[in-house]
């Protein structure tokens, strides 16, 4: 596989979703609910099982926190912050071409969300997907997911806690350098931005791919012990005001942990999982100054 910093052509790919695995589906959800979070419950069916998910839209992207009757991402259960997903709008295409570049896309799959509406009937949307093979991606499950064909609503999403928008992937690897390429062709994007002594970003669009080395971890998500390596150390959420996030998060005893102006940490409960950094604009997160 060839991993320059240079991929070529203009694709657009963007920042779609971060999921979670969890076990008690009705811990996590009170708790989201009781944190200020609108969610929609759905149920995924495949053809050898369902997934329960509770979901939060956050304008044109999501966080997904799943109960599947089995999973085949064993690896990365552990971690609960399991995996995420990048938007194509041709996913034939971009199937085609990063095999041309030497990963493993898995076959396109169509993938069929049913969500309960009144009178137990259920609103039905189909997306096409693809995963990519475990061994190209060892931070977590990625996956691309064909935007063109999701329903879309021009409906804002409003939650009682103020966050708005998906901002960023942290990933977290003793290979830095080596990472950020892989996610350079992943995405089709070039000039990653080095940041602090070994880390890097990678622009899409408004959205970031961070990827952290050990060293660094402190200077973005300080007093977090990593114990897998590589892995998916949390992600990015904008608030269009903060002090209806602290008020909602402190309903649960969670407290903001400020991190530089504008900016905070969140480590979410143990049922789960991971770290979230929340930014009150794009300039407000860690990765976003002058950090060099």
């Amino acid at each position: 596989m060839n991993l320059s910093l240079n991929p070529t052509a203009e694709d657009s790919v963007n920042l779609v979703h971060a999921t979670h695995l969890i076990r008690d589906y009705a811990k996590v959800s009170s708790f989201l609910k009781n944190s200020g979070f609108e969610i929609l419950e759905s149920i995924e069916v495949s053809d050898d099982s369902n997934t329960h998910c509770c979901q939060i839209s956050l304008n044109g992207s999501y966080i997904s926190l799943q109960r599947r009757d089995h999973s085949d991402t064993q690896e990365f259960i552990g971690s609960a912050l399991t995996g995420f997903g990048l938007g194509t709008i041709d996913i034939e295409s971009t199937q085609g071409r990063l095999t041309l570049h030497g990963f493993h896309p898995l076959s396109i799959e169509e993938r069929k969300l049913l969500f309960p509406v009144a009178k137990k009937n259920q609103r039905e949307i189909e997306c096409k997907v693809f995963k990519l093979k475990k061994s190209d991606v060892l931070e977590g499950a990625v996956e691309f997911i064909d935007v063109s064909t999701l329903t879309k609503s021009s409906a804002k999403s409003i939650h009682n806690n103020a966050l708005s928008h998906l901002h960023a992937i942290i990933l977290c690897t003793n290979k830095p350098e080596e990472t950020i390429a892989r996610y350079c062709w992943l995405t089709n994007r070039s000039s990653p931005r080095r940041i602090f002594g070994s880390s890097w970003q990678l622009g899409l669009g408004q959205q970031k791919i961070i990827v952290c080395s050990k060293e660094d971890v402190e200077r973005i998500v300080p007093n977090v012990t990593v114990t897998n390596l590589p892995s998916i150390l949390g992600y990015a959420l904008l608030t269009e005001s903060i002090s209806k996030t602290k008020d909602c998060f402190s309903y649960n005893e969670l407290l903001l942990q400020p991190l530089n102006q504008g900016s905070f940490l969140l480590k979410l409960p143990d049922f789960i999982s991971g770290n979230l950094i929340i930014g009150t604009s794009f300039a407000a997160f860690p990765w976003n100054g002058d950090l060099n």
